[in-house]
């Protein structure tokens, strides 16, 4: 029986000070939760987290606040229940999504799903977002009900609105997350239908989508949870009150609301897309669990970062539209049979064992999948060391929560193949992953890739000591270290939610390939306690349509690279490319970095880059063009703005001559730069930077606009006339910056990475 304190808590929430005008007979509602209260909170840890704006995409029909059922008779007379409708305006049947509010059952609504409706609308769907019931209105079962009827009121009006009433999904986030799963799970359940209209129409749907949502509210630390806080605090939580009270006193609602429970195989199909919370995941694991034992399908995805509303902030929002639209995709659209195949390494001969080489027990599992027309490498919970690995058309690589592959510190477990480094086309060194032309490729997270390049480092290190004692010039070769991930012409892939750090060399390479997504990855690679060297983030080669966004970016050199080529003769061999076409959006680059964004030192050709919304820890330069006096050079179309933090310098633009050669011909190559504009950026700084290239590099329309820096000096170094670089609205420390040029002794000092620079190979 529910105790007497806890009637009167559940009572005081209910009749809190909410009614509109004074009547009695309007609806109570707790107003605390809205999308801008949340961006105020979220932006003071995360500016770079955008709030998403409700648009109409073009194309798209939307019906506002049409009633889909009305309760009689309730606390505050006959009660309609609305929901918006968008879809595209056109004739055709679509798949319907019904989509169901956060807001710990207590506060938000249905509008608060409106720009990720608008655009999931825009990729073929009719999507409904959901007004129901909440607890300053009416407790559990009621919101439950709600939504099932919303669900039977879609299917029954599925003509009107062009929907195909066999293919209805629904999905949730947050409170409401829990909510659509137990719809989903609920399938045919007449304990959980409730009572609402519409009852000879089916309350079915053929897949859910938990936006960080719970699965269960009976696990051993939810109920020790709501006890400590009620008996902290005097008044109780939010999911007790919504649950009629205490586990011990509403044990009936607190398992009926608990969708782990209910599993039958009428359940829907169902993709989880978590945040880095753990807690908004209860249940999560063990529902996949019991999906697996019984053949029902389900996805698993983390957008790993503590930010819980992750799905109402850019970059995030399109992570989160993509992994909802492809999962109803394969769901509705991509024909009968066409779910992946999933190969689990440890049903293989795989097995948990750091120490123990598996490079051929993993490559089989790949090569089984290609030979049956492709499917998912998955890698479970553990450690599996291997050496370089080779992806196939039609495989795609799943890290698990808790996975890790750990690469050989042997380089001899990783063959000589045809490759490409440093802007040139050789025979080198697989990575521990490599794909070549493999289109659609993907690696998805949240489990980590793992360099272990400890040894490599130690030995690179003592190569280049030895060198320099010997007074003799040395490269980035010379001790063979592997990559971590090496894509070649591989278009449309994807890189999402993983971990990848420990590189022995550069983290990350794409090579020639097309529609590019990189995104939620987290790439680390250590200074201390021997630093991990060339070991960039993220090198683009002659890449074109690449988006990187929410990305967390700290290795012991570039952030995000552009290459393509280098040398005299970079512009005219077939080999090489161009970089156009690139976005780099959300992310945040730490401290170990050498530039946070790089053009160079293996690049000619780059146009339309973007980078925007990011924020800078480190003390490195934001925008970092390295000008090749043996290669011919052109970079335009650069924007940078919307950047918060701390770095070196905002801009560094000057000669890079390490491994400086003209390969034996009198060419004097020269460099262009033209249409770069950095603007609405607020950093504490070293300095705001400095342009100046070779003698004969050109720049052009360069605009520096709207930018506030706190520095230790107020200096600027700038050799180009101020037709040529405009500064518009600069302040240093809250003055107008001193520009004064730099000469040719001057530029060695002020590059980043001139102490590292070995002086042999400099001219």
């Amino acid at each position: 029986m529910i105790n007497k304190k806890i009637i009167v808590s559940i009572a005081a929430a209910l009749i809190l000070p909410f009614a509109v005008d004074g009547k009695a007979n309007d609806i109570p509602r707790d107003t605390s939760f809205t999308a801008y209260s949340t961006a105020i909170k979220v932006r003071k840890k995360h500016p770079e987290a955008v709030l998403a704006q409700p648009k109409l995409p073009e194309g798209i029909k939307a019906y506002e606040n049409v009633v889909y059922t009305t309760i009689h008779k309730t606390s505050y007379g006959d009660r309609d229940l609305h929901v918006d409708i968008f879809r595209p305006d056109d004739g055709q049947v679509y798949p319907a999504l019904l989509m169901v509010h956060g807001g710990g059952w207590n506060s938000g609504d249905k509008s608060l799903q409106v720009p990720m409706a608008q655009q999931i609308a825009a990729k073929g769907y009719v999507t409904i977002p959901v007004e129901y019931r909440l607890i300053p209105e009416a407790v559990y079962p009621a919101g439950l009900h709600d939504v099932k009827t919303a669900v039977r009121w879609a299917r029954a009006n599925a003509e009107k609105y062009g929907i195909d009433p066999d293919r209805i999904a629904i999905s949730g986030c947050s409170a409401g997350a829990q909510l659509a799963t137990l719809v989903g799970v609920t399938n045919g359940s007449k304990r959980h239908e409730g009572k609402g209209e519409w009852r000879k129409t089916s309350s079915d749907v053929q897949a859910v989508v938990n936006m960080d949502g719970i699965a269960t509210f009976v696990s051993e630390s939810n109920i020790a949870d709501a006890r400590q806080r009620f008996e902290t605090k005097g008044k109780l939580p939010v999911n007790s009150l919504w649950l009629g009270g205490l586990y011990e006193d509403s044990p009936e609602n607190w398992k009926e609301a608990s969708s782990l429970l209910w599993i039958s195989d009428k359940s829907a199909p169902v993709c989880f897309i978590s945040s880095g919370l753990p807690r908004y995941s209860d249940g999560r694991d063990a529902l996949v669990e019991i999906y697996d034992s019984i053949g029902i399908y389900s996805e698993r995805h983390r957008i790993p970062v503590d930010v819980h509303p992750f799905w109402f902030f850019y970059p995030w929002m399109d992570t989160t539209v993509d992994y909802a639209t492809r999962f109803l995709d394969r769901m509705f659209k991509a024909g009968e049979g066409t779910l992946p195949r999933r190969f689990r390494i440890t049903d293989y001969g795989a097995v948990n064992d750091s120490t123990l080489i598996q490079t051929a027990a993993i490559q089989s599992v790949i090569d089984r999948a290609e030979t049956v027309g492709g499917g998912e490498i998955v890698i479970p919970r553990g450690t599996y060391l291997t050496g370089a690995l080779f992806f196939k058309p039609g495989t795609k690589l799943i890290l698990e929560e808790g996975a890790v592959i750990k690469g050989s510190d042997d380089i001899v477990d990783y063959p000589l193949i045809p490759s490409r480094m440093e802007g040139r086309s050789i025979y080198y060194h697989a990575a521990l992953i490599n794909a070549y032309h493999v289109d659609d490729f993907e690696i998805s997270g949240p489990g980590t890739i793992n360099g272990n390049g400890y040894k490599f480092w130690v030995k690179f290190w003592d190569n280049v000591e030895k060198a320099r004692k010997d007074n003799r010039a040395w490269t980035n070769l010379e001790v063979r270290r592997p990559r971590l991930v090496f894509l070649w012409g591989c278009d449309n892939a994807r890189l999402s939610g993983i971990r990848m750090v420990n590189s022995a060399f550069w983290t990350s390479h794409f090579y020639l390939c097309n529609d590019l997504i990189i995104e939620n990855c987290e790439v680390q690679a250590p200074r201390e306690p021997v630093r991990a060297p060339s070991s960039d983030a993220i090198d683009l080669d002659g890449c074109h349509r690449v988006v990187v966004r929410g990305c967390y970016l700290n290795c012991d050199d570039d952030g995000v690279c552009l290459k393509g080529g280098k040398g005299v003769f970079a512009h005219k061999s077939h080999e090489n490319d161009s970089v156009t076409d690139v976005l780099v959006e959300g992310c945040v680059f730490g401290p170990n970095l050498h530039g946070t964004l790089t053009l160079g030192s293996e690049c000619f050709f780059a146009d339309r880059v973007t980078l925007r919304n990011c924020r800078v820890d480190n003390d490195c330069a934001l925008l970092r063009l390295k000008m090749r006096p043996d290669t011919y050079q052109t970079y335009q179309n650069i924007r940078v703005e919307n950047v918060t933090g701390k770095c070196g310098t905002m801009i560094e633009i000057l000669p890079w001559k390490q491994f400086f050669t003209l390969e034996g011909t009198d060419e004097k190559p020269v460099g262009l730069i033209r249409n770069v504009t950095l603007r609405n950026i607020n950093l504490k700084c070293g300095s705001l930077g400095v342009i100046a290239a070779n003698v004969d590099d050109s720049v052009k329309n360069f605009t520096i606009e709207n930018v506030n820096v706190k520095a230790q000096s107020d200096v600027f170094r700038c050799n180009y006339p101020a037709e040529d670089v405009r500064l518009i609205d600069v302040t240093v420390n809250g003055k107008a910056p001193v520009v004064l040029p730099a000469d040719e002794e001057m530029k060695d000092k002020l590059n980043y990475d001139a102490g590292d620079l070995d002086k042999n190979n400099e001219r």
